[in-house]
């Protein structure tokens, strides 16, 4: 017998948020952002838009998935102390304010269980921190510091055991930093450090045990780094570069099957990327603009599933998009022209 909904299918939802439980083909509309959306299946790697941040930013921190991820400090100009949560289609602004407000803090971890630490509280001057704090979802707290006043790190690791490697530092050899350092979930080590030192930017995923570092800018001479490089929990090792040097860029995924994404390239800001298959970099999608400073997943997101936001063109910007990997599911805005 010949049904309704298998004549005409089943009606159009009005949601406030994007479901969770999406089927291929399903179609809503989402009242919060005044869009309708449906969810297929990409033939091809490709970025699309997603919700705007609250306010422009450059120098976020970023940890979570593509559907629930945090976003934490940043500048426009001065440094902020603002928690944003993601939820795939919409920023909300949480009340758990960081204790010390800063850009280019390094996070790590998910949205309701990350480390964030050093940065810049005054982005004016390169005045950068020690300072560490730990989000359980609802507040930070301020844990013991890391040894050294830096800012610009890659960062990898949960919340009880995260490891941040390179950057810029106050004191000492201020570029080209190879310092690592270990967080057990009560205090900070010095742990081997890196073979390739970098002043900022460089792109970090993995475990406080299995990381890969990636890229990042060298001063002096002034180099958009390619050097991709791999901890096993005691040395580094270098592994195959990536096809094009960058800086100030996100990564998502594992060091296995990363991403690698946006940032500033040689002669100025980018929005391509590039896929690691644990051996090879191969060029993937390119976003619709182009920025450096952005904010990404780090080791929480995937090679299929990445987002970055905010950033630089410049000027400072407050835009999202979203990656998917070919062949994979992925929820997108309907327009009509």
């Amino acid at each position: 017998m010949t049904t309704y909904y298998g004549l005409y299918g089943q009606k159009v939802q009005y949601l406030a948020s994007d479901p969770t439980d999406v089927q291929i083909g399903q179609v809503w509309y989402n009242s919060t952002s005044a869009t309708l959306k449906v969810r297929n299946a990409t033939t091809s790697a490709a970025w699309s838009s997603g919700g705007a941040l609250p306010a422009a930013r450059e120098g976020m921190g970023g940890a979570g998935t593509q559907t629930a991820a945090l976003g934490n400090g940043g500048a426009n100009p001065g440094a902020s102390n603002a928690t944003l949560l993601y939820n795939g289609s919409t920023w909300t602004a949480s009340p758990g304010n960081m204790n010390t407000a800063r850009a280019y803090c390094a996070t790590t971890g998910t949205q309701t269980a990350a480390i964030t630490a050093n940065g810049n509280p005054n982005p004016a001057a390169n005045a950068y921190s020690t300072n560490s704090e730990t989000w359980d979802g609802t507040a930070w707290t301020t844990t013991s510091s890391p040894s050294l006043p830096s800012g610009i790190r890659a960062a990898s690791g949960i919340s009880t055991a995260a490891l941040m490697s390179g950057g810029y530092s106050n004191s000492g050899a201020q570029y080209n930093q190879t310092a690592v350092e270990a967080w057990s979930g009560s205090a900070w080590t010095n742990v081997t450090g890196l073979t390739t030192g970098r002043t900022s930017g460089q792109g970090g995923v993995g475990t406080q045990t299995t990381a890969m570092v990636m890229g990042g800018f060298s001063y002096p001479p002034s180099t958009y780094n390619t050097a991709v490089e791999l901890y096993n929990g005691s040395t580094w090792t270098n592994l195959t570069s990536m096809n094009t040097g960058r800086r100030y860029h996100a990564a998502s995924g594992s060091p296995s099957s990363a991403l690698v994404y946006f940032g500033a390239s040689a002669p100025g800001v980018s929005a391509t990327s590039e896929l690691w298959n644990g051996s090879t970099w191969t060029a993937s999608a390119t976003g619709a603009t182009g920025r450096e400073s952005v904010g990404g997943l780090g080791n929480s997101g995937t090679s299929t599933a990445a987002l970055v936001f905010g950033g630089s063109v410049p000027p400072i910007s407050s835009l999202t998009e979203e990656y998917a990997g070919a062949g994979t599911a992925q929820t997108q805005t309907v327009t009509v022209t």
